[in-house]
């Protein structure tokens, strides 16, 4: 769900609040961590991991117990990285991670020499998909890899617009930022149905309990609420949602 950060700064505040139900914020780990064993990366330990958007750690913290890998995750959200921290202690996985608090608009020109990055769900906060491959494609080895978890609707779809790309626009866009698609994972729809489900209904209980604590607010909240329901009906009506696995040319 990409509106799940809102799209009205005032939300910010309140946002641990609402998604304190939630790991998995983006996306799947299973679906991850499948594509990753698919094309037998697993087998290379030493491979360090930079995870955009991390949120709490729901996909870096398993690859970590899985495989042994080395992570690096940001989120600009201080208390879904206190989570993560927590979560990659309880997990014993703590000496293979570092999550921390950061802008990754801003960061990601300084990072070098992952061999694996993470863009799971977290929609345009980098631009455009060839906008943000471009930009992470300066963080990964010669021949590195990127999970891109996102969507596209149909090519005869008239739901368009520059965060909306039809398959054809982001297979091309992909292409053009110096990446060739080595591996994918459709979502199903039903499966996705069904999580949207679940994730509202934790999202609508701690929204009812914010309205009751600051009833001034209460427009803040609904809105959120009928955000999450229109993206809901995109995903499950419209959208093909997608992860790739990608590697730099």
């Amino acid at each position: 769900m990409r509106s799940l950060d809102g799209e009205d700064n005032a939300l910010y505040p309140y946002l641990p609040y609402l998604l304190q139900d939630l790991w998995e914020i983006g996306s799947s780990a299973d679906v991850v961590l499948d594509l990753i064993r698919r094309q037998n990366l697993h087998q290379r330990p030493d491979t360090h991991v930079l995870d955009l958007g991390c949120g709490k750690g729901a996909v870096s913290i398993p690859m970590a117990r899985e495989f042994g890998f080395r992570i690096h995750g940001i989120d600009a959200m201080p208390a879904f990285i206190r989570e993560a921290s927590d979560r990659s202690k309880k997990s014993q996985v703590a000496h293979l991670c570092r999550f921390e608090t950061g802008d990754i608009r801003r960061v990601t020109a300084d990072l070098r020499d992952y061999q694996l990055v993470i863009l799971g769900s977290i929609g345009p906060v980098l631009g455009n998909v060839e906008q943000s491959l471009r930009q992470v494609r300066t963080c990964l080895v010669p021949e590195g890899h990127v999970i891109l978890d996102d969507g596209y609707v149909r090519d005869n779809s008239p739901l368009r617009s520059q965060d909306v790309l039809s398959e054809s626009e982001l297979k091309n866009q992909i292409q053009h930022s110096g990446f060739v698609m080595l591996d994918r994972t459709v979502m199903d729809r039903s499966l996705i149905c069904e999580s949207n489900q679940q994730i509202y209904r934790f999202i609508e209980k701690r929204a009812a309990e914010l309205i009751g604590k600051h009833p001034e607010k209460r427009e803040l909240f609904k809105d959120y609420l009928r955000a999450q329901q229109r993206e809901n009906s995109v995903l499950e009506d419209e959208m093909v949602c997608v992860a790739w696995l990608l590697k730099r040319l």
